[in-house]
């Protein structure tokens, strides 16, 4: 709702508190001047102080509703006379420095130091159903819009926006390159490099030079050999790339291609990204296989065969059993969230490398360039959650979204990164930033509402947010965060519990002072 202000007598402003008592649902005030001569300083004066009064009303306004209530914003405009040019400018300047410190004036109280930080954080801002062109943002900052949930499937998903901060010149032209699903302006190695923080065109160079002459070199070897077949090829730059740069064992953490062409060290995502790079470079028509916790390459041959190739395994073409490939793959499966379903009377007599492998087959999927680069955001993230840096790990996630919308890892891990960053939020040991948690669980809420640990956890900050506040002597401030927690979660009888306790210890304390009264 807007409140739209045409303020040049001052007796408005009783009203104008009136209004903002009385009307919670006001959240923006445009606040309009008639025409001013800035060639009279006094003027300008009358207006700002007008302003200054304004934001006061506001900011009394704002404390007075509920913790976490979307904030009131003020837009004011200036209307000048004709006058000489400087003297224009002059008063425009004065006018900017006095409405950033009346706007910093409005904001006083609304948000602390901490829950300032979750809404402008260094590292992303949430906007709900905002929409942002790229060029009208600040400088570092992308906008990522994705599908929300639902937690009715006839319901029409929504979109939400994330802001990412801090977003360098090449990493932004890389996320604009793959707008329409493909490098255009990026190969799969650079953006690859790209996204896992390398910016020395040095090293790139050095690294895809050194790739380069492997491909050559296959080629080569191939040609002098008079079986110049796609099949051979294939084979051959699959055992150059293990005899040459895959040289030490495999390591879950080693998905940065810098990691591997350093130390020879891989996973399934940095072997079977290599893999592509090294096919395509070769002319072959190679995409990968993404599934639960593992990766893949699979090259397709003009006769129509596709072959699948497990990038991990350094005697693949050498097995001459389904079985020894099967077991090869499952070995470097990484741990993932369980998908399955329980167990029936059906599938429980069933092996269970077969109900695996069923249940890996029916997620695979085939995966073009863009998407792949994504899985290396999706590793990123993971590495980042596992060191509880939960602000990076759902941007890392985030950008895996942009990039594959289709990501279920990837989705499955932001809502877990939001989670378990609300949580660390309010841990006790770490100053129980109880406010900041709620902001990001309603942010997770609006995500996705299937997601029933955000509602489970809103009651733990809320509880413990209002057991705080009443152990202070901040019976008032209970209260606001209690009715803020029953828009949540209306209902909650461990919070109707907890308020019930709350008014009887403001009882106590309430004859505690009375009873000291007396004794005066």
């Amino acid at each position: 709702m807007l409140l739209d202000l045409r303020l040049d007598a001052g007796g408005l402003f009783p009203k104008i508190e009136k209004i903002l008592s009385t009307n919670p649902k006001i959240q923006c005030i445009i606040y309009q001047s008639e025409e001013i001569c800035p060639v009279n300083g006094k003027y300008v004066l009358l207006f700002f102080f007008r302003l200054c009064k304004i934001c006061r009303l506001v900011g009394r306004a704002r404390h007075a509703r509920a913790p976490l209530r979307p904030p009131i914003h003020i837009i004011t405009t200036m209307k000048t006379a004709q006058c000489p040019k400087n003297r224009l400018l002059l008063s425009v300047r004065l006018f900017t420095i006095a409405a950033l410190f009346s706007l910093g004036l409005s904001t006083a109280g609304q948000l602390n130091a901490t829950e300032q930080d979750v809404f402008r954080s260094d590292i992303l801002t949430f906007h709900g159903n905002q929409r942002f062109a790229v060029d009208t943002l600040p400088l570092g900052s992308f906008p990522v819009v994705l599908t929300c949930k639902t937690a009715d499937s006839t319901q029409t998903p929504s979109i939400y926006t994330i802001i990412l901060r801090n977003i360098g010149a090449v990493e932004k032209a890389l996320l604009q390159d793959a707008q329409n699903g493909k490098w255009n302006n990026f190969n799969l190695f650079r953006a690859a490099m790209i996204v896992e923080g390398v910016r020395d065109p040095k090293l790139i160079d050095t690294y895809e030079a050194r790739l380069d002459a492997l491909v050559a070199k296959v080629l080569a070897e191939v040609r002098a050999n008079g079986n110049n077949t796609p099949q051979t090829l294939t084979r051959a730059l699959f055992e150059a790339m293990h005899k040459e740069i895959l040289t030490k064992p495999y390591s879950l953490d080693s998905t940065e291609l810098s990691k591997v062409m350093s130390t020879g060290s891989f996973n399934c995502v940095s072997a079977t990204v290599l893999f592509n790079i090294l096919a395509e470079k070769a002319g072959l028509e190679v995409s990968a296989l993404e599934m639960p916790g593992h990766a893949l390459s699979m090259v397709r041959f003009a006769d129509g065969v596709v072959m699948t190739i497990e990038t991990t395994a350094p005697t693949w073409f050498a097995m001459q059993t389904e079985k020894e490939r099967h077991e090869a793959t499952l070995l470097r499966i990484a741990p993932a969230p369980s998908q399955a379903q329980p167990a029936t009377a059906q599938n429980a007599a069933a092996p269970a490398q077969a109900i695996v492998e069923a249940e890996l087959i029916a997620h695979r999927r085939e995966i073009n360039p863009v998407q792949l680069v994504a899985t290396i955001y999706y590793n990123i993230g993971v590495d980042l959650h596992a060191k509880k840096r939960y602000p990076e790990a759902a941007a890392a996630n985030i950008k895996a979204l942009y990039l594959d919308k289709d990501n279920k890892q990837a989705w499955t891990n932001l809502i877990a990164s939001l989670n378990n960053w609300a949580l660390d939020l309010a841990d006790a040991s770490k100053g129980a930033q109880y406010k900041a948690a709620a902001v990001i669980l309603d942010q997770g809420v609006v995500l996705d509402p299937t997601y029933t640990d955000f509602r489970t956890n809103q009651t733990f900050v809320f509880f413990y947010w209002i057991h705080g506040l009443a152990m202070k002597g901040h019976f008032d401030d209970a209260r606001g965060v209690y009715a803020s927690a029953q828009e949540r979660i209306p209902g909650n009888k461990d919070l109707q519990k907890l308020m019930n306790d709350v008014a009887l210890a403001e009882e106590k304390v309430a004859q505690q002072r009375a009873l000291a009264q007396q004794r005066r």
